[in-house]
């Protein structure tokens, strides 16, 4: 059976908890001279500091119940840097950033498949990378994969993005991460579908699914976890053992009766995850493995209501973006079609897995999709107006 380990708190400051710290302060200084996203950055604020508040209420001050309030803050201060910071962070920057720091976790992820020594989890070897656990990186390597098909696509066709594109695919394929498959494929489907180029163009991002996803069934792990998956059953489920979507089944279902205590307001941030085991319930702490779950036991129906409104908007922006004349053929062009595929991916993924405790994933998706909301304004081109004699 496939279980994700457990969140173990940190007693002290550690590395994570530092970086997060110094990004909040860089924020806060851009954000006083820039002044650039005001409004949005203080409701999120807002909305961080009361759910970390009822964390405080419910379990107490300690630095295990402020620091998801203090990690996702570090998410928000993201967002403001690449806001505040003069347009310096393109939405070229911000993939090629992407692509640099997932070449090496991906090349060692291919290392791993190729000398059998990845994770072990539940028997099967899956490559990891550098990261805790392969459904933490399939998720990284997805957002890199569609950064290089977008430099492909949009930037000039350069091989090298070709080169990176079969690299994170195959990256994707190692870690054997269903959920992952299926939520990279979700993006590039979005992406697809999205893009305003020739139907040709629009067929790639397809083909670069489907490819991978033949090779993931080619395998002899794929096509294993595939078929273990679907003979999943209900009697499995009850008890938390089987297949990895038994799991999953068995602990959303137990962490029905901790929504049923707090449903409007909810438990208060990182509850899900600091909870120590019990006798009744062994799988208490295990993060969730659905998004959605998690913030409703986390901040209650208000809370979550808030978060799907906020992405509606969001959503609606990028939209609108997109139906923007511009001008053919200038920077960042397609970019919010990037960004909503992106958001499509992110969303499918939070369906299986804890897809916004991944912080590096969900640093690399903030820094593109804000670069494209940050991007200026393409102007539509028109003919000069002729000069009266």
């Amino acid at each position: 059976m496939t279980r994700p380990r457990p969140t173990v708190a940190s007693p002290g400051l550690n590395l994570s908890g530092a970086i997060a710290a110094l990004l909040i302060i860089a924020a806060v200084v851009l954000l006083l001279r820039q002044r650039h996203g005001v409004l949005p950055t203080f409701l999120a604020a807002l909305w961080l500091c009361v759910w970390t508040a009822v964390a405080v209420s419910t379990r107490g001050a300690s630095t295990e119940t402020i620091r998801e309030g203090v990690r996702e803050a570090s998410i928000l201060a993201i967002a403001v840097i690449v806001c505040n910071a003069r347009g310096a962070v393109t939405v070229s920057a911000a993939t090629r950033i992407v692509q640099f720091v997932g070449f090496l976790p991906a090349l060692l992820a291919i290392y791993q498949l190729l000398t059998h020594t990845g994770m072990d989890v539940a028997g099967n070897l899956r490559s990891n990378g550098t990261f805790a656990h392969p459904n933490s990186a399939v998720m990284f390597f997805a957002l890199a994969l569609i950064a290089s098909l977008w430099q492909y696509l949009d930037r000039g066709q350069r091989r090298s993005d070709a080169i990176l594109v079969v690299l994170f695919a195959a990256a994707i394929v190692s870690t054997f991460s269903i959920d992952g498959l299926l939520s990279m494929f979700a993006m590039l489907v979005a992406f697809g579908a999205l893009h305003s180029g020739s139907f040709r163009v629009k067929l790639v991002p397809l083909a670069v699914g489907g490819l991978t996803l033949l090779a993931f069934f080619a395998t002899p792990l794929g096509s294993q976890r595939v078929a273990n998956e679907s003979s999943t059953s209900l009697a499995a489920a009850e008890r938390g053992e089987g297949s990895s979507l038994s799991w999953r089944l068995h602990k959303w279902k137990s962490l029905i009766p901790e929504w049923e205590e707090s449903p409007v307001f909810g438990q208060g941030l990182g509850v899900t995850t600091t909870t120590d085991a019990t006798p009744t319930n062994q799988f208490a702490g295990y993060p969730p493995l659905n998004e959605y779950v998690r913030y409703l036991v986390e901040t209650g129906v208000i809370g979550l209501a808030i978060l799907l409104c906020a992405l509606v908007l969001l959503i609606r922006r990028l939209m609108r973006m997109r139906q923007e004349p511009g001008t053919p053929g200038a920077s960042d062009h397609n970019a919010p079609s990037l960004a909503i595929a992106i958001i499509a991916g992110c969303l499918v993924n939070a369906l299986a897995d804890n897809t916004f405790l991944n912080t590096p994933t969900s640093y690399a998706a903030v820094l593109i999709i804000l670069a494209v909301l940050s991007a200026p304004a393409l102007t539509p081109h028109r003919a000069p107006v002729p000069q009266a004699v």
